[in-house]
């Protein structure tokens, strides 16, 4: 009875080893099934999509990309992974409505000469990098910083780096970077020998909100002075908090104004309540 016990300890080991090598292994996207579902097996080079665990995700199909249709994480898809998503990558579209993380981080490149790669958080989607999120510039690959990433609705993407070559779009949601927000500087890339400069970046906040750590108020005059900090389109046109969450700067657009209007319709509505009561 021993022996048997042991050998099927021995084969559940097996098993398990086998289920964690394949788990464990990088996954890559040619977009041969529908070309736009996560899911869809067809859609993968492995012939199945990444399951959790898997160690890195590639969505690169050739330069410009063989994939154009829009990469669709849907809202009931929970993406886990140990290392990295490499991409949107030469012109590709990511819309995210589900769960992804990353137990390292985000890479997303685009070429100078061709279409923007884009990356879209929809609904209550969110990424949560371990380390790192580079949009358009990376110490291995600093050159392609056509990119950009858009939040809308109550989407959520937390990092602890943060390196800017492109567009960082919030309509809506919430970026929370935990540690370093990296926007090179005005005339120069975030890593050497990149082509990401001001003329690359932008960050504008509409409905959605910027969070950085510590007290961020010289970060944020300097990317206003260097005019890459918009609030609705507007350089500069952002409210710096400092109180609202202990230990973080919380940037936001300052209301549009038809949006003051309603607010103080809003408020004066409350006062004549108040008094027929």
């Amino acid at each position: 009875m021993k022996l048997k016990n042991v050998g099927y300890l021995a084969s559940a080991l097996f098993t398990a080893g086998l289920l964690q090598n394949a788990s464990a292994q990088d996954y890559n996207w040619s977009g041969a099934g529908d070309g736009t579902t996560w899911s869809q097996g067809a859609n993968w080079v492995q012939a199945a999509p990444p399951p959790a665990g898997a160690h890195a995700v590639f969505l690169g199909t050739g330069l410009p990309t063989a994939s154009t249709l829009p990469i669709t994480i849907g809202a009931s898809d929970v993406v886990q992974f140990s290392d990295s998503l490499f991409g949107p990558e030469w012109g590709q579209t990511l819309n995210v409505y589900g769960s992804v993380s990353a137990g390292f981080g985000l890479f997303t490149i685009g070429d100078m000469a061709g279409a923007k790669s884009t990356i879209n958080f929809y609904g209550n989607s969110s990424f949560t990098a371990g380390d790192t999120i580079a949009l358009g510039d990376a110490w291995w690959w600093p050159g392609a910083p056509n990119v950009a990433m858009n939040l809308y609705d109550n989407s959520q993407v937390t990092t602890k780096y943060l390196w800017l070559g492109g567009h960082l779009d919030i309509y809506g949601g919430t970026v929370t970077v935990l540690n370093v927000f990296g926007a090179g500087t005005a005339t120069g890339p975030v890593f050497a020998g990149g082509l990401d400069t001001d003329a690359t970046r932008l960050i504008n906040i509409g409905g959605g909100k910027l969070v950085l750590a510590g007290d961020a108020t010289a970060e944020v005059n300097d990317l206003i002075a260097r005019g890459i900090l918009q609030g609705n389109g507007l350089v500069g046109n952002v409210n710096v908090d400092l109180l609202s969450d202990p230990g973080y700067t919380v940037i936001t657009a300052v209301p549009e104004p038809a949006t003051l209007g309603l607010l103080a319709l809003g408020g004066l509505a409350g006062i004549f309540a108040r008094r027929r009561s």
